[in-house]
């Protein structure tokens, strides 16, 4: 079953500042159907606070979020929730919940309160514990699983909300270098519009079409991979004297810390 879809993302000269500090300051990106962008930058750089504001975390104190031309602060939450899906950094896992019933969460937002859950909801669910090689662990309590497996369930609940919109916030987080490149490698052939927060640089230029680059709040740099990871942005935004080679494997650029 084909549920995945693609949609634009715009931000037009978003900012988001807490107690008069900016945290993002005036960013504007247009995410065309089916790419998916790397957002980089070190810790404090605005990378989380940005993201929230795509997904009706963070309001924004300037600009507009826009997904497939509407903007998410004029609309629901529930509207937003059946557009955006996200994976966050850190989730809770101490509920009883099994597998099945974490990705058929990601149903709520297409239902009525107390609605219960249909067929096409059913098969829904059933097309993400396949695609996401999941339909071992079905009635295993989330709690239970590793690291990865985690990751998994939550991209195949984000996946049967049907977003037009992917979020991430560092979704290799705690995983193993295996995982890391499964799960990218996954999230990148699913044809779906993403934005992910990524800290490791080598395996943002092995998936993503374009990285952008976010220093002190402020998008400092958005292009392909070559043109961003460069010797003067690594030592002027992550303060590294850096070699740069080509992966012998990828063909992608290697960055290599002095």
């Amino acid at each position: 079953m084909n549920y995945i879809r693609s949609g634009t993302l715009t931000l037009e000269n978003v900012s988001f500042a807490v107690n008069g500090k900016a945290l993002v300051n005036s960013v504007s990106l247009a995410v065309a159907p089916g790419e998916m962008i790397g957002l980089l930058g070190p810790n404090g750089a605005g990378k989380s606070s940005l993201l929230r504001t795509i997904y009706r975390t963070n309001r924004p104190t300037g600009g507009r979020v826009l997904v497939n031309g509407k903007d998410v602060w004029q609309q629901s939450a529930q509207w937003t929730a059946r557009h955006v899906g996200a994976v966050l950094q850190d989730m809770p896992a101490d509920f009883p919940l099994t597998v099945s019933d974490v990705i058929a969460m990601g149903r709520s937002a297409h239902k009525k309160l107390f609605e219960a859950d249909t067929d096409h909801d059913s098969a829904l669910v059933e097309a993400a514990l396949d695609l996401l090689q999941l339909q071992s662990l079905r009635d295993r309590l989330f709690r239970t699983l590793s690291g990865g497996e985690r990751q998994r369930v939550l991209v195949a609940r984000a996946l049967v909300q049907q977003p037009a919109v992917l979020v991430l916030d560092e979704p290799t987080n705690h995983l193993d270098i295996h995982h890391q490149i499964n799960l990218l490698r996954f999230i990148r052939n699913l044809g779906i519009t993403v934005i992910a927060a990524l800290h490791d640089l080598n395996l943002a230029a092995m998936f993503c079409d374009r990285l952008c680059l976010l220093h002190d709040g402020q998008l400092v740099a958005c292009d392909r991979p070559d043109n961003v990871l460069n010797t003067e942005n690594l030592a002027q935004v992550f303060r590294i004297d850096a070699t740069l080679t080509r992966n012998p494997r990828s063909g992608t650029i290697w960055i290599m810390p002095a």
